[in-house]
């Protein structure tokens, strides 16, 4: 089995019209990509994350290990002994910006969408914890209640994540409403 990739390119479709006055569609070109081949590009892009996020430490003049692990969809970047809350921030609002700027650079280095997830001391980890429990609370809710219940904002990921474990459980089902960053899951009862 294969996965998918999809690259867009700027060349415009045939038939395609003007929009707007600016030029045409864009042509979205497709390739399989093999397991393997998915693996080596989750390597480069974790090893283009753990250059930058040295470079930054470095540029910080801040302790740090980077640990790289890399999984079947996506490749984390962990930062451990930084001894401070300084990537993390508010809320995680630093680390969620390191998370920015690391995608940035990995998507100008590889041309690609990156799939690299950077966290800091574990806060990333611990805070998805926290969704599951949350998520298991709203589960329990609604198959008492029968109503819907909204899940607070969070990011893709972690709304993959809370979509999954809705899914491997009975009698209720998710969606996603809003818009980014306000976007949150809400679990339904099932029909």
């Amino acid at each position: 089995m294969s996965d998918i990739d999809t690259t867009v390119t700027e060349e415009e479709a045939p038939d395609a019209a003007p929009a707007g006055g600016g030029g045409g569609a864009e042509v979205i070109a497709l390739e399989e990509v093999t397991p393997e081949e998915r693996m080596d590009q989750l390597d480069e892009e974790a090893d283009v994350a753990a250059d930058f996020v040295e470079g930054l430490l470095d540029l910080l003049e801040l302790p740090g290990d980077i640990e790289i692990e890399v999984q079947e969809e996506q490749a984390l970047v962990s930062i451990q002994e930084v001894g401070s809350g300084l990537l993390i921030g508010r809320r995680g609002a630093t680390l969620d910006a390191l998370q920015e700027l690391v995608r940035c650079a990995v998507q100008r280095s590889t041309e690609r969408r990156s799939h690299v997830r950077v966290d800091v001391e574990g806060y990333r980890s611990r805070q998805l914890d926290k969704l599951r429990a949350k998520c298991r609370d709203a589960i329990a809710e609604v198959r008492e209640t029968g109503e819907p219940v909204r899940l607070e904002p969070m990011d893709s990921f972690e709304r993959k994540m809370m979509h999954d474990l809705v899914a491997k459980t009975r009698g209720v089902i998710s969606s996603s409403e809003g818009n980014e960053p306000k976007r949150r899951v809400v679990v339904h009862p099932e029909s």
